[in-house]
């Protein structure tokens, strides 16, 4: 039987504000004020955040940081599902964050949100987020709208449909796919047997379906549900990295370089290695140092029966594809995002929630 709660999607706000020092990033700090980027990976994966203690959850529904406040310190949105909700034993008592509910008044919310992406929708120069929803996960799928939550002015949000499109959305990312200056998001579907929607912004925080022409012809029918654009040959055309479910309709874990224009339906892709029984992919982050450049990809476990049942990040080397498992353990749990950080003075690979307690030097 469904079971239905009120959901909340809030602002969380930092009493204990993180300092510069804290956040390590010292340019991030000019000015009082936190410098938005213009890619949803960039504007998660590359503000210099440590691990956080995550209030009220562990931190699997959709969850975004950024300045929303506009005070110079890193801020947190969660929006929540709400069919499963949080168990008290989640609780963490000693946050950096604290509820604040007054960014927004009105509760128009997804019955399931799975991702969070930062971005300047409206061209406010305030942070935005676009919540990537995919509904009841459970036969027969249903789907569902995603949600926009946008700045009507400094601290005053407003969360309405982005578009009219239903679907099981398992994640997205955005940025300004064909370059007029306004912020796009990228969606994947499984209820679309294309499987990539590419959604036009029009500059004011809604959005225009503008079909699949732009996606790869290969993938249709397949088993993909995670998505990410990062330039990873350093062209600065962002690149897209595609993964799902390997073990089901040849489904690999796919990079597509951008030819330029966008547009990756004629590109042929790159085919990442495999991991044996771990072939459910979640995330993705790229890096660099003076000597290498590495592709980390979050798994867990799927394609010998189980689901969900492990933790496993993989390091492949670019361009070479060498590839290497620094964690793979089925006695722990399984984690939704992984970010680059520096801890101690050392580059490293961890979670954005310091409930999961892990550290990888790269």
């Amino acid at each position: 039987m469904r079971h239905h709660t009120i959901i909340y999607i809030n602002i969380l706000l930092s009493i204990f504000y993180l300092s510069c020092n804290k956040i390590e990033t010292e340019s991030k700090c000019k000015n009082n004020s936190y410098e938005l980027q213009n890619t949803s990976y960039n504007n998660f994966k590359n503000i210099g955040l440590i691990p956080q203690n995550h209030p009220l959850h562990k931190g699997r529904d959709a969850i975004a940081f950024s300045d929303f406040s506009q005070d110079g310190t890193i801020d947190m949105f969660v929006a929540t599902l709400t069919y499963s909700p949080s168990n008290s034993e989640d609780n963490v008592s000693d946050s950096n964050f604290v509820l604040d509910s007054s960014y927004t008044k009105n509760l128009n919310t997804c019955i399931h949100p799975r991702k969070a992406l930062v971005n300047d929708f409206n061209n406010d120069s305030i942070p935005d987020i676009f919540v990537v929803c995919h509904g009841y996960d459970s036969s027969p799928f249903p789907g569902e709208k995603n949600k926009i939550v946008l700045s009507n002015s400094l601290a005053n949000y407003s969360i309405f449909d982005a578009s009219d499109d239903i679907g099981f959305f398992h994640s997205g990312s955005s940025y300004d796919y064909n370059k007029d200056g306004k912020l796009d998001v990228i969606l994947v579907d499984s209820k679309n047997s294309n499987k990539i929607i590419f959604l036009k912004n029009n500059g004011n925080g809604t959005f225009i379906n503008e079909g699949s022409s732009r996606s790869p012809n290969s993938i249709k029918n397949k088993s993909y549900y995670t998505i990410e654009f990062i330039d990873i040959d350093g062209d600065s055309d962002l690149d897209m990295l595609l993964g799902g479910h390997e073990w089901e309709i040849n489904s690999s874990t796919q990079i597509y370089i951008n030819p330029g224009n966008d547009n990756f339906s004629q590109v042929d892709p790159i085919n990442l290695p495999s991991v044996a029984n771990e072939g459910v992919i979640l995330d993705f982050i790229f890096t660099q140092n003076d000597s290498s450049s590495f592709l980390w990809v979050l798994r867990t476990s799927g394609g010998d029966g189980t689901f969900y049942k492990s933790r496993t990040i993989q390091k492949i080397e670019w361009p070479n594809l060498n590839s290497s498992t620094p964690v793979l353990d089925r006695n722990l749990k399984w984690i939704p995002w992984i970010i680059p950080s520096k801890i101690n003075g050392k580059d490293v690979i961890t979670s954005d929630n310091s409930y999961y307690n892990f550290t990888i030097e790269y």
